[in-house]
């Protein structure tokens, strides 16, 4: 049976209207009845529904977005397999729009919005890290900004490649020494030596976009994949200051930790990270930051 507005996923979860169709599956808004309200529920296509590597993967995310316990990951209700056989995930419908969308729209952000930005993921990686979860695709793609009570509240997504505690050495669902992520996004150890990989990645990948989101560009956007991975690797980028007038010394010197290419040489933790911008931009300790740095 196809899908469609009305079919009932579980006897408790039916639904409502297609959010979004895309080549690797669909988004729907749903009506979870145990829960009495709208949630969204995520599946992967027909096509990818017969490959065990590909719905092992879908399940996988389910269960580590599931894990966390944070305000800044959209929280999971459940996962399953519909009656249909389509793998599922009940999850929190956001209102809003992708990171992505906002910097097409806008260009750039200000430094006080930047910041926030970085800290509200920051919070979200904590607790991620903590669980011994490791993003690894982190991209304004994977970034939602929910509207929250008159206020944006930055939402992480798409755990579809993320390295679990199941599968410390990142063999399980990818091959060994595969590379996964967006290239412009990727730290050097991704590319590189991807058994590498850890939390500090993640933290290199929100640094990208927070230097996107307020200058309006990457720090390494050479054409080509020979150029961009030479840039990464010598690990020379403008500084924000040299596209951006208002941008303080204090902010430079934050992104040039952030964007070390050696991973020894960046913020150890997701809440140093942002604490450290937080003060590099004048602005005071935040909940989010505080919670990060906790860890």
């Amino acid at each position: 049976m196809r899908l469609e507005p009305g079919y009932h996923v579980a006897p408790h979860l039916r639904l409502v209207s297609l959010l979004r169709m895309g080549g690797i599956g669909s988004i729907w808004t749903a009506h979870h009845r145990e829960l009495g309200k709208e949630v969204a529920v995520k599946f992967i296509s027909a096509s990818l529904a017969t490959d065990p590597t590909a719905v092992a993967r879908f399940h996988r995310e389910g269960a580590l977005m599931a894990k966390i316990k944070s305000p800044h990951v959209a929280e999971v209700y459940e996962h399953g397999i519909a009656d249909n056989g389509l793998p599922y995930i009940a999850m929190e419908l956001l209102r809003g729009e992708e990171l992505s969308d906002r910097l097409a729209r806008a260009g750039r952000l200000s430094l006080e919005e930047t910041t926030t930005l970085v800290t509200e993921l920051c919070g979200a990686l904590a607790e991620a890290h903590d669980l011994g979860i490791v993003h690894r695709d982190i991209t304004p793609e994977h970034v939602f900004l929910a509207d929250a009570d008159g206020r944006t509240c930055a939402k992480l997504l798409d755990f579809g490649v993320a390295r679990g505690d199941l599968d410390p050495d990142g063999t399980t669902l990818t091959a060994t020494g595969a590379v996964v992520g967006n290239l412009v996004y990727m730290s050097p150890e991704q590319f590189f030596n991807p058994k590498r990989v850890d939390g500090r990645s993640d933290l290199w990948s929100v640094a990208v976009m927070a230097y996107q989101a307020l200058t309006g560009a990457p720090p390494f956007e050479q054409r080509g994949l020979e150029a961009l991975l030479d840039a990464i690797r010598v690990g020379v980028f403008p500084l924000p200051s040299a596209r951006r007038a208002d941008v303080t010394p204090a902010v430079d010197a934050w992104f040039v930790q952030a964007l070390s290419r050696d991973p020894s040489d960046r913020f150890g933790s997701a809440g140093e990270m942002a604490e450290a911008l937080r003060r590099a931009s004048g602005q005071p300790p935040g909940a989010a930051g505080a919670r990060a740095e906790a860890s």
